[in-house]
C-alpha cells in the first residue's frame, strides 16, 4: 500500500469515527444548529489537513528552498483559510459560532497529529536513502 493510500485510509477512518462520536451528545443534549456547527468544523479541518497532505507531499520532492516555501506558506494560507471560515460563520450562517470553533479547533488539532506523523516518516525516510 503506498503512503499516500495508507495516509487517506487512517484520516478516513479516523473521521468516520471522531464526527459520530462528537455529534452523539450534541444531538441528545444540545440545539440541532449546533450539530451542523460540529459537522461544519469537522469538513472545515478535514479539508484544511488533505490540502496540507498533498502539498507537503509534492514539496518533499523539490529542493529545500521550495520546501520551507510550501510548508511556511501553506501554513499562513490554511491559516488565514481557517479565520476566513470563522469570519463567514459568524456573519452569514445561523451556526452558533462557538460550537463552531469548539469543533473546527478540535478536529485540527486531532488531524494534526496524522500530518505531522506524515512529515516524521517522510523525513525519515527521506533520511535513510540519504545514509545510502
Amino acid at each position: 500500500m503506498t503512503e499516500n493510500i495508507k495516509f487517506l485510509v487512517q484520516i478516513s477512518v479516523v473521521t468516520s469515527i471522531l464526527p459520530v462520536v462528537s455529534l452523539i451528545p450534541v444531538i441528545f443534549f444540545g440545539k440541532p444548529n449546533l450539530a451542523w456547527g460540529v459537522l461544519g468544523g469537522y469538513l472545515v479541518s478535514l479539508v484544511n489537513i488533505l490540502f496540507a497532505f498533498f502539498s507537503i507531499k509534492w514539496a518533499f520532492h523539490k529542493s529545500v528552498k521550495t520546501f520551507f516555501a510550501v510548508v511556511l506558506g501553506g501554513m499562513a494560507l490554511r491559516f488565514a483559510i481557517l479565520a476566513l471560515a470563522l469570519f463567514v460563520v459568524w456573519k452569514f450562517l445561523a451556526v452558533p459560532l462557538w460550537g463552531f470553533a469548539i469543533s473546527m479547533v478540535g478536529f485540527y488539532l486531532t488531524l494534526q497529529f496524522f500530518e505531522v506523523r506524515f512529515i516524521q516518516k517522510e523525513l525519515n525516510s527521506k533520511k535513510r536513502v540519504a545514509i545510502n
